[in-house]
């Protein structure tokens, strides 16, 4: 059975026993709703970290993107349509990988794209995790028109400043030094 469904039946399993127990209120209905996304969090959270040393991403960099782009969430969905806890356009999943949209909401399939995705950037950006963050948050069209010497894209900013923070407070709970 695949991740994606063993949440589903968890969630569903859980809730319909409570409500045939007659123990949620209001109030239970929202804290077991927080609960359950919170055990959904760490299941995405293996994902992630399976996924990072799988491909070769530090476990710091791809806790902090997923966390940054969707908080773990695999049915998150963007304004512009990006999919998924690694927030990947189905344009950028298609025209690079061959993957079709509709494979984005496996949060596996998603993972792995979106760091095969943020890998690719590092090399090109030859490390430089600023750039390889603000292209991926520009999505790959803005990539493709790199003339001359790359720059952080002014308006990914504020988005790559966040992940840097999150990538220090993912390296401190793994314990991990200086990367």
């Amino acid at each position: 059975m695949s991740d994606n469904r063993k949440l589903n039946n968890i969630f569903w399993k859980t809730y319909l026993n409570c409500i045939i127990l007659g123990v949620l209120s209001m109030s239970s209905v929202k804290a077991f709703e927080r609960a359950s996304t919170n055990d959904n969090r760490v299941i995405i959270k293996k994902m992630v970290l399976e996924q990072a040393a799988k491909i070769g991403v530090s476990a710091p960099l791809a806790l902090a993107v997923a966390h940054a782009e969707s908080n773990f969430n695999p049915y998150a969905k963007s304004t512009k349509g990006a999919r998924g806890v690694m927030q990947i356009m189905p344009a950028t999943s298609l025209g690079e990988y061959g993957i079709a949209p509709d494979k984005l909401w496996n949060p596996k399939v998603n993972i792995s794209v979106g760091l095969h995705y943020l890998k690719k950037l590092l090399i090109r950006y030859r490390g430089r995790v600023d750039l390889a963050l603000s292209f991926y948050n520009g999505g790959s069209a803005v990539d493709r028109k790199g003339i001359g010497r790359p720059q952080v894209i002014p308006y990914t900013q504020k988005y790559v400043m966040k992940v840097t923070r999150l990538r220090f407070t993912y390296q401190k709970q793994l314990g991990l030094g200086n990367f």
